[in-house]
């Protein structure tokens, strides 16, 4: 069934302006958007994927602050290109063990650039990957099962062109995917497509939105989108250009989005809430990132963050937060200002093998993830010992303070250069907040390719993994400038503790191809979680032990279990699944045939940890 095309404008019902601390204003719009159209995607329609690119222009790009500092840093690189081995290693903590990758297969195909990878997976294993081009869906042995470009949808709503950064969610609450892209880049033609799957199944029904990308009426468009969700809500982050100018000159303000999500599942109107004109001290804020929640998603409310990513160097972080649900009419927006105690900074363009660059663009902030009262981002940066371009992560502790601690890190490398992050929690809940990260990378004797990189519960950062090796350059634009790819995209899989999977790029026959993977945590600390809602008195001995060893625990009611050690590399020795009585157990085990070391052994219920302890074997 096909709907016609309708947005309702609801005249704004009141302008909220905020004078909160340290002169951050904003103003509320409120709105509501009817069903644009219901697509089937099990059906078999033409598809001519059309796409228009400029490989090179007739007119040169106007000279702006942010091109000139880039050209700048081009210049001072080629110059000063240093290499501080030293420093480079002393961002690795030793000991931090490196994420596994699992299994690997090529994702969707674009015949443009940049690639712009995003993608989401359910917890029975269905992947939505998604590009510029395309939305194609895969099972995790990378069957294909779908493919349909962005253009086949926009016709399916009204006839809709130029479509382009596309972005993908699942929600493990309701086991829905979300998927938001941009539709017209000028002021007349520019809209926010969102589209909701009626159930768990990508390949068949979907409620798509049209929200208007200029709410103002006036000369501009929107750019740019990064979405999160919690269990209320959805929540769109995007770029306010003017008309007819260069983004890096035509940026006016970021702009928030506050959805009820369970509307657009149902295929009721939907209703909105803009965030506008949010400035400090009189200037807008740029690229405001919301922060994907682990684990733990919370009810009515979302953190954001965002920097100032066209500085050549800067210590400002701007920690965002919306209390109360789009339904309650109570959300607010307030912000604080953090200073972090390690700059970030414009980067220079990446470096490939045939002496052309990398396009980097700024040091906006890419990706956020929330878990334990922590927040985590990532944005690209220049890393100063190396001058070469670099990944930015930021922790911020203590959110529900009146000044959170902020700490940073730099993932960099003496040979290779990094860019576009995207992060997602990796850790076995409770007060775990370990991570990994994605991100591009290329070098002048490396083709552009995929790794990841894992970040302990202390907040030490792993020497990368390489995901997929590039198997040629990039080479599409007439300029010795190529697009790289202005995002990556990684989520945890809900139901399996420590893993997850990511989408990335590589080049292939100079060209941009996508790439999706698996991987997990080999942290033998991933299960170090006591749960004494379930299990108490527990007592391991002896300790340590060179043949029996005991575990006496008393349970507060009978449940089928799974006894299991991991060693130090990571591997998983499955010991007994059992039913554990009410009342107090002893399990047992023979630790003789075991190398000497640290282990740890836990105990699942399906796959919820009830207990975990470390244990030593000393023969």
């Amino acid at each position: 069934m096909i709907c016609r095309f309708y947005v309702i404008i609801i005249l704004v019902s009141s302008v909220f302006w905020c004078q909160a601390q340290n002169e951050i204003t904003y103003k509320e719009f409120y709105q509501k958007t009817k069903l644009s159209a219901v697509i089937d995607f099990s059906k078999d329609e033409p598809d001519y994927s059309p796409k228009l690119q400029l490989l090179k222009s007739a007119n040169p790009a106007p000279l702006t602050e942010l091109s000139v500092n880039k050209k700048i840093l081009d210049e001072q690189r080629k110059q000063r290109y240093i290499i501080n081995k030293k420093a480079v290693e002393a961002m690795y903590k030793s000991g931090v063990p490196q994420p596994q990758v699992v299994k690997g297969f090529k994702g969707n195909t674009t015949s443009g650039t940049p690639n712009d990878n995003d993608m989401a997976i359910s917890n029975s294993n269905t992947i939505v990957s998604v590009l510029n081009q395309a939305v194609g869906v895969f099972n995790d042995t990378g069957k294909w099962a779908f493919n349909r470009s962005l253009s086949a949808i926009a016709k399916g709503i009204n006839n809709l062109n130029r479509t382009f950064d596309p972005r993908v969610i699942y929600d493990p609450e309701n086991d829905r995917f979300i998927l938001v892209f941009l539709q017209g880049a000028y002021s007349g033609d520019t809209r926010v497509i969102v589209g909701f799957t009626q159930t768990n199944d990508p390949t068949k029904n979907w409620n798509f939105y049209a929200i208007p990308g200029n709410i103002f009426g006036d000369s501009s468009w929107s750019d740019y989108p990064i979405i999160a969700i919690n269990k209320n809500d959805l929540f769109i982050t995007v770029n306010r250009l003017k008309d007819n100018t260069y983004w890096k000159n035509g940026f006016m303000e970021s702009i928030i989005w506050q959805v009820d999500k369970q509307a657009g599942y149902k295929g009721d109107s939907l209703p909105q809430k803009a965030y506008t004109n949010i400035a400090f001290g009189g200037k807008s804020i740029w690229s405001i990132c919301p922060a994907r929640q682990g684990n733990d998603m919370q009810n009515g409310w979302m953190h954001f963050v965002s920097v100032r990513p066209s500085d050549l160097q800067n210590d400002t972080v701007f920690l965002h937060e919306i209390t109360g649900s789009l339904k309650s009419g109570n959300a607010k927006l307030t912000t604080k200002i953090l200073k972090t105690n390690l700059s970030y900074g414009l980067q220079p363009n990446a470096y490939m093998s045939n002496g052309k660059k990398l396009q980097t663009n700024d040091a906006r902030i890419l990706t956020a993830l929330y878990q334990n009262n922590a927040l985590y981002y990532g944005s690209n940066t220049i890393d100063t010992n190396t001058f070469s371009p670099a990944i930015y992560v930021g922790h911020i502790d203590f959110l529900n303070q009146i000044n959170p601690k902020i700490t940073g890190r730099i993932i960099s490398s003496d040979t290779l250069d990094f860019g576009y992050p995207s992060i997602a929690y990796a850790g076995g809940g409770l007060g775990d907040k370990s991570a990994l990260i994605t991100f591009s990378h290329t070098s002048d004797k490396t083709f552009p390719g995929t790794s990841v990189a894992y970040i302990d519960r202390n907040l030490n950062v792993s020497i990368p993994t390489r995901v997929k090796a590039g198997e040629s350059i990039i080479q599409l634009l007439f300029d010795s400038v190529e697009r790289w790819g202005d995002y990556t995209g990684i989520q945890q899989k809900y139901n399996e503790l420590g893993v997850c999977w990511l989408v990335g790029s590589y080049g292939s026959n100079n060209t941009n191809s996508t790439w999706l993977a698996k991987v997990k945590s080999t942290d033998p600390s991933l299960l170090v979680n006591d749960n004494p809602k379930t299990i108490s008195n527990l007592m391991v001995y002896p300790v340590p032990s060179a043949e029996i060893m005991n575990v006496q625990f008393e349970m507060k009611q009978s449940l089928m279990v799974d006894f299991t050690l991991l060693d130090m590399q990571g591997r998983e020795i499955p010991l007994l699944h059992d039913k554990a009585k009410a009342g107090i157990n002893n399990f047992s085990f023979d630790a003789s045939d075991l190398s000497n070391g640290l282990y740890v052994l836990y105990v699942k219920q399906n796959e919820n940890i009830l207990f975990s302890k470390k244990i030593i074997v000393a023969h």
